[in-house]
This record gives structure tokens, sequence and C-alpha cells, in this order.
């Protein structure tokens, strides 16, 4: 048997490579397609102008399971499902328990996003929420919130966002982590594209910290 050339040998090898390539690719593509709809409806729901019923709730979930089993390595994706299990647990008022495991879903999603793109500041805040609602003030709370503050300095709601999350749970705060929270508010006042001051004194005023006013002069 005469031995196969090696430039043969290296065009078969290409010619497997590019097949998987373009595989992939149209696995995200399709995925991409799937997951439109419910990205639509999501943000119609999240600004009021939809109130979806179980059946078109099923079938959003449904379409965001699909695309994320079609491409399993977008954390994007993942990410989406958990904030639709969030949105569900907040929107509709049933029984105590589908609401905590709806909560505890979302959760799942979003450590599960996390552990696929680590540097999301807003999924980080996303974790350290659903923890605050399942009253689960811990460790993997704090390295959340922490994380929160730490990725997203540029981001003015996303900041806001997680200093109402601290300010809420102040008084299970870890002395570093209030100390990271004083940090935030205190960069926050001073940013000048965006006014924050109104807003920080309206959270201090709302959790009645007035001791941390200084923060904001």
């Amino acid at each position: 048997m005469r031995p196969i050339p090696a430039s043969r040998v290296f065009a078969i090898v290409l010619v497997a490579v590019l097949l998987v390539v373009v595989w992939f690719a149209g696995q995200r593509g399709l995925a991409e397609v799937v997951a439109q709809d419910p990205r639509y409806q999501m943000e119609r729901w999240r600004s009021g102008k939809l109130a979806p019923d179980k059946l078109r709730l099923d079938a959003m979930q449904a379409a965001l399971t699909d695309a994320r089993n079609l491409d399993p390595q977008n954390p994007s994706l993942m990410e989406e499902l958990a904030i639709f299990h969030a949105m569900w647990a907040d929107d509709w008022h049933r029984d105590e328990s589908e609401v905590r495991d709806a909560r505890r879903q979302a959760l799942i999603g979003f450590r599960k996003a996390l552990e696929q793109r680590p540097t999301s500041g807003a999924a980080w805040f996303s974790l350290a929420l659903m923890k605050s609602e399942l009253e689960e003030i811990d460790g993997e709370f704090f390295q959340s919130l922490q994380l929160a503050l730490r990725r997203g300095p540029w981001d003015p709601k996303l900041q806001l966002s997680a200093i109402e999350l601290g300010l809420a749970n102040w008084q299970g705060l870890t002395d570093p982590l209030r100390e990271a929270l004083k940090q935030s508010i205190q960069t926050q006042a001073r940013w000048t594209l965006v006014k924050q001051k109104p807003a920080l004194q309206a959270l201090l005023k709302r959790y009645q910290r007035a001791d941390l006013g200084y923060l904001l002069d």
C-alpha cells in the first residue's frame, strides 16, 4: 500500500476542521434565531407592554432552553434563561414555594453563566440579588456583591442597584464589604458624566443611613 502524501493528509485534516467550525457556527447562528422571539417578548414584559399568560411563559422558557442547548458555551443564553426565571418570580403572584423554586433556578443559572463569563458585573449583581431574595446572606452573597461593585464601576445604573442592595443588607455585611460599598458611594457621588448625587441621597434616606452622608461631599 502506497503511503498517503503529507499534503493530502493536511488537506483532509483541514477540511475536517473547517466542517467542525461550520457546524459550530451553524449551531450558534440557529441558537440566536431561536432566542430572538423570547428576547423580544421579555423586553416587552420588562417594559410593562406585555403581561404573558402561562402558555406564553412556557413557550418563552422552552425557546430559551432550546437556544441554550444549541449553544451551551454561550454565557449570554444561560444568563437570559436565568433572567427569565427571576422575572417570573417577581411578576407572578403564586405559591411561595413556586416563587422560591423560580429564584433558585435563576440562582443556578447565574452561577453557570458566571462560570463561563466571570467578568460580567451584571451577572454578579443578579446572583447577589437572588441570594438576597432567598435570604441567603452568606459568603457567596458577599463575594457576588463585591464583584458587582468591582466589575462595573463605569455602569452607573448597575452601581446604584448594587449600592441599594448593599444598603438594604447593611446590618449583615462584613466590614470589608461595607468599606467597598462606601468607596462605591463616594466614587459615584463624584461622577461628572452622570449626576448620581440625588439618587444616592434618596437611597441613604430610604435606608436611614444619614451617617454615610459625608461620602457625598
